[in-house]
Protein backbone atom coordinates (compact mmCIF):
# COMPACT_ATOMS: atom_id res chain seq x y z
CA UNK A 1 0.00 0.00 0.00
CA UNK A 2 1.15 3.34 -0.66
CA UNK A 3 0.93 5.60 1.57
CA UNK A 4 -0.71 8.72 1.24
CA UNK A 5 -1.88 9.70 4.99
CA UNK A 6 0.77 9.09 6.80
CA UNK A 7 4.96 9.23 6.55
CA UNK A 8 6.65 6.32 7.93
CA UNK A 9 10.26 7.48 8.51
CA UNK A 10 13.33 4.70 10.39
CA UNK A 11 16.38 6.71 12.30
CA UNK A 12 18.03 3.46 13.80
CA UNK A 13 16.08 1.54 16.32
CA UNK A 14 13.66 4.21 16.38
CA UNK A 15 10.40 4.08 13.83
CA UNK A 16 8.54 7.44 13.40
CA UNK A 17 4.78 7.86 12.07
CA UNK A 18 3.33 11.03 11.60
CA UNK A 19 -0.33 11.30 10.69
CA UNK A 20 0.01 13.67 7.48
CA UNK A 21 -3.11 14.97 6.90
CA UNK A 22 -2.47 18.49 8.09
CA UNK A 23 -5.57 20.69 6.33
CA UNK A 24 -7.95 17.82 8.28
CA UNK A 25 -6.50 18.58 11.21
CA UNK A 26 -5.05 14.82 10.83
CA UNK A 27 -8.14 13.65 11.25
CA UNK A 28 -8.69 10.08 11.15
CA UNK A 29 -10.36 8.45 8.24
CA UNK A 30 -10.26 4.95 6.95
CA UNK A 31 -6.97 5.41 4.83
CA UNK A 32 -5.41 7.10 7.56
CA UNK A 33 -6.14 4.00 10.45
CA UNK A 34 -5.43 1.52 7.48
CA UNK A 35 -2.04 2.81 6.71
CA UNK A 36 -1.21 3.42 10.56
CA UNK A 37 -2.71 -0.02 11.05
CA UNK A 38 0.18 -1.42 8.16
CA UNK A 39 3.09 1.17 10.14
CA UNK A 40 2.61 -0.63 13.48
CA UNK A 41 2.20 -3.96 11.76
CA UNK A 42 5.65 -3.20 10.34
CA UNK A 43 7.02 -2.08 13.25
CA UNK A 44 5.92 -5.10 15.33
CA UNK A 45 7.86 -7.46 12.53
CA UNK A 46 10.76 -5.33 12.25
CA UNK A 47 12.91 -6.62 15.42
CA UNK A 48 15.29 -3.62 15.13
CA UNK A 49 12.98 -1.68 15.65
CA UNK A 50 13.17 -0.78 19.67
CA UNK A 51 10.65 2.04 19.83
CA UNK A 52 7.81 4.22 17.91
CA UNK A 53 6.82 7.59 17.89
CA UNK A 54 3.60 8.92 16.52
CA UNK A 55 3.10 12.62 15.84
CA UNK A 56 1.41 15.01 13.65
CA UNK A 57 1.73 17.07 11.07
CA UNK A 58 0.94 20.77 10.95
CA UNK A 59 -1.07 22.68 14.28
CA UNK A 60 -2.50 19.31 15.67
CA UNK A 61 -1.91 15.72 16.84
CA UNK A 62 -4.98 14.30 15.61
CA UNK A 63 -8.30 16.46 16.27
CA UNK A 64 -9.72 12.82 16.37
CA UNK A 65 -12.39 11.27 13.78
CA UNK A 66 -13.05 13.17 10.63
CA UNK A 67 -16.41 14.05 10.48
CA UNK A 68 -16.23 15.42 7.41
CA UNK A 69 -15.20 11.95 6.05
CA UNK A 70 -18.21 10.71 7.79
CA UNK A 71 -20.98 12.69 6.46
CA UNK A 72 -19.54 11.82 3.27
CA UNK A 73 -20.56 8.44 3.85
CA UNK A 74 -23.68 8.53 6.56
CA UNK A 75 -25.52 5.41 4.89
CA UNK A 76 -23.12 3.07 6.15
CA UNK A 77 -21.79 4.91 8.93
CA UNK A 78 -22.31 1.87 11.96
CA UNK A 79 -20.38 -0.19 9.91
CA UNK A 80 -18.23 2.69 8.99
CA UNK A 81 -17.05 3.40 12.97
CA UNK A 82 -16.91 -0.28 13.45
CA UNK A 83 -14.07 -0.12 10.56
CA UNK A 84 -12.41 2.55 11.85
CA UNK A 85 -12.18 1.29 15.23
CA UNK A 86 -10.43 -2.09 14.16
CA UNK A 87 -7.87 -0.66 12.26
CA UNK A 88 -7.81 1.91 15.35
CA UNK A 89 -7.32 -1.18 17.92
CA UNK A 90 -4.35 -2.80 15.56
CA UNK A 91 -2.80 -0.45 15.12
CA UNK A 92 -2.73 0.52 19.03
CA UNK A 93 -2.18 -3.33 19.66
CA UNK A 94 0.92 -3.49 17.10
CA UNK A 95 2.51 -0.66 18.03
CA UNK A 96 2.73 -1.36 21.37
CA UNK A 97 4.02 -5.23 20.90
CA UNK A 98 6.48 -3.63 18.94
CA UNK A 99 8.47 -1.72 22.42
CA UNK A 100 10.16 -3.26 24.26
CA UNK A 101 11.55 -6.15 23.25
CA UNK A 102 13.98 -8.23 25.43
CA UNK A 103 16.41 -11.15 23.96
CA UNK A 104 16.59 -12.26 27.64
CA UNK A 105 14.49 -11.86 30.49
CA UNK A 106 15.58 -9.16 32.92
Amino acid sequence: MALETIRFDRFDAVAQITLNRPAAANGMNLRLLQELAEAALHCDEEAAIRAVIVTGEGRFFCAGGDLAAFGDDLARLPSLLKELTLHLHAAISRASCACPRRSSPP
